[in-house]
């Protein structure tokens, strides 16, 4: 037998053991958590210690069994780099998983809004001023993608949500995705299917269902004006398209969804989570009841903060939604 032939052979035989190696430690992760999915988090969003009281003094405790994880979608294209503006979250949404009850909440937070936001020493991590600015320049202030960026957002989201400090919502996990990657995660899912909310040209009908693809996935998710309906239309659109990922996911089957989603966009992803975290998410979205999912869009008033447009919110909405979804009336 030719040497190459045995090298070959040799490879080959390696990869496939890899190969099986790599299955049977994923089977047996998701058997591990498959009766108790939440115990993959070792540091659960839980245990809050703050008591709220409502209209009628009735007192309400944190709910438990919940994980937050907060979306990002980083835009950073050749024109920002030129200018050196580095990078942005150009979409924000809180994605809060109850395995207590089984349910998801989603808080769309558009990227122009107003709020606190923390400075950070790109190397250290620590804050060194604080100014209030659009939500979306907490990933550039912290350092973007290499630094601190994602920290100093999700403190920034769980500063904003706490609506003066009324509430605690912590947030201790985050998945950003390049949306350059966009077309890829289309395409690994082999498509998602979706209902208009409204006419889109190019892409159909109000009403129509329509399988999003990596051809329109882009424009799908991020056109806001002409027909896009603003922010407000577009962070709808979002939030249905992480429904019918959620759904294809189900159709998918968790052990096969999750490695492959995991390897297919891990070059535009950037996360915490570990891949038991993932399988846990995964199985948790397979035996999940899409009727149980609350959405929720920040919406508010535009007004001009020093020559800047800003989104003004409305924290009184922010506030009834939170202590609604997030917290449960003491017995």
């Amino acid at each position: 037998m030719k040497k190459w032939i045995k090298v070959l052979s040799g490879l080959l035989a390696v990869l496939l053991v890899a190969c099986i190696g790599l299955v049977a430690w994923m089977y047996s992760i998701y058997k591990g958590i498959s009766d108790d999915p939440f115990s993959a988090f070792k540091k659960p969003s839980t245990g809050s210690t703050i008591t709220v009281k409502d209209s009628q003094n009735i007192e309400h405790t944190q709910t438990q069994g919940v994980v937050n994880i907060l979306l990002l979608g980083i835009d950073s294209n050749a024109a920002r780099e030129a200018a050196h503006k580095g990078y942005r979250s150009d979409t924000m949404i809180l994605c809060s998983f109850d395995f207590t009850n089984n349910r998801l909440n989603m808080i769309s937070v558009p990227r122009d809004t107003r709020t606190k936001v923390n400075k950070l020493d790109y190397d250290t991590g620590e804050v060194v001023d604080q100014t209030t600015n659009r939500i979306n320049t907490a990933y550039t202030f912290g350092g973007g993608p290499d630094h601190y960026g994602a920290q100093n957002a999700m403190d920034c989201m769980e500063e904003f949500l706490s609506c003066d400090g009324e509430f605690d919502i912590p947030i201790d996990y985050y998945v950003s995705i390049d949306l350059d990657g966009l077309p890829k995660l289309a395409e690994s899912l082999g498509g998602v299917e979706v209902v208009l909310d409204r006419t889109l040209s190019g892409i159909g009908k109000k009403g129509e269902t329509v399988t999003i693809n990596k051809k329109n996935i882009d424009d799908y998710l991020r056109r806001r004006y002409d027909d896009g309906g603003g922010d407000d239309g577009r962070a709808a659109r979002q939030q249905e398209f992480i429904e019918a990922v959620i759904k294809k996911i189900q159709k998918m089957g968790a052990v096969q969804a999750a490695p492959k989603l995991f390897n297919d966009v891990l070059a535009y992803t950037k996360t915490n989570l570990t891949m038991e975290q993932i399988i846990a998410l995964a199985k948790f979205a397979d035996g999940f009841d899409m009727d149980t999912i609350n959405r929720y869009r920040v919406t508010g008033t535009g007004k001009t903060f020093g020559g800047a447009w800003m989104l003004e919110a409305d924290m009184d909405g922010l506030y009834d939604f939170i202590l609604e979804e997030f917290y449960d009336p003491v017995a």
